[in-house]
């Protein structure tokens, strides 16, 4: 990524006007709508988790050249356990904003520890490249079409490296063993202690966790 990008904290008036930036089809995917998502009616429906702040959670904007491009919401269900989800404007997307904006998460050294999971569609291979690239794997899925992810935060020198080898690493044993890195070594994240009974996980704000970009 050569854009020059600033993350902080993210207000009202950015995160809508974020929101009217993205697609009804990119708006769908991310909060895995099945009727129409026009950008009005989802801020205002999904504006609670959308604006996410201490201590329940961060919501972290990318701007470039002022303009809103990118938006990560980090939601703890309960302490040391949380919920990603991020949202780019169409004309952003494939640009490393989503990468940019959980680097910088990662590098606050807030979380180490935490079990964070994610949730997308099946078949939604750039937000899943964009998961594994970060060191999060597949855990067992709620419900049929979506796919389930997990990470437990090591610390950042070590996310680095995991990070670097998830992105890096073209031989599948070895990219295996950096996501086990990052997660596979704590006995949280070997399976989801809900996974098969038959509940959809949900955020704090009620929004089902299927928070990821479409693409």
């Amino acid at each position: 990524m050569t854009t020059v990008i600033e993350v902080r904290e993210a207000d009202r008036e950015c995160v809508a006007a974020l929101v009217a930036a993205c697609s009804p089809d990119s708006l769908r995917r991310r909060f895995m709508m099945g009727g129409p998502a026009r950008p009005a009616e989802v801020f205002r429906r999904y504006q609670r988790f959308l604006l996410a702040g201490p201590p329940g959670g961060v919501a972290l904007l990318a701007f470039s050249g002022g303009t809103p491009v990118g938006l990560l919401n980090f939601v703890a269900e309960i302490p040391g356990e949380a919920e990603v989800g991020v949202l780019v404007a169409d004309a952003w997307q494939r640009q490393g904003i989503g990468t940019a904006l959980s680097r910088w998460l990662w590098a606050s050294g807030r979380w180490p520890g935490w079990t964070v999971r994610a949730t997308v569609q099946a078949g939604n291979t750039g937000a899943e490249a964009l998961l594994l690239g970060q060191g999060f794997r597949p855990v067992p899925a709620y419900e049929r079409g979506e796919r389930d992810f997990a990470l437990v935060v090591p610390g950042w020198a070590t996310m680095t490296d995991v990070m670097k080898e998830a992105v890096d690493d073209q031989d599948t044993a070895r990219t295996d063993r950096a996501q086990r890195r990052a997660a596979g070594a704590d006995p949280r994240c070997r399976g989801d202690r809900d996974a098969g009974r038959g509940r959809a996980r949900r955020s704090p704000a009620g929004v089902a966790a299927a928070l990821l970009p479409g693409r």
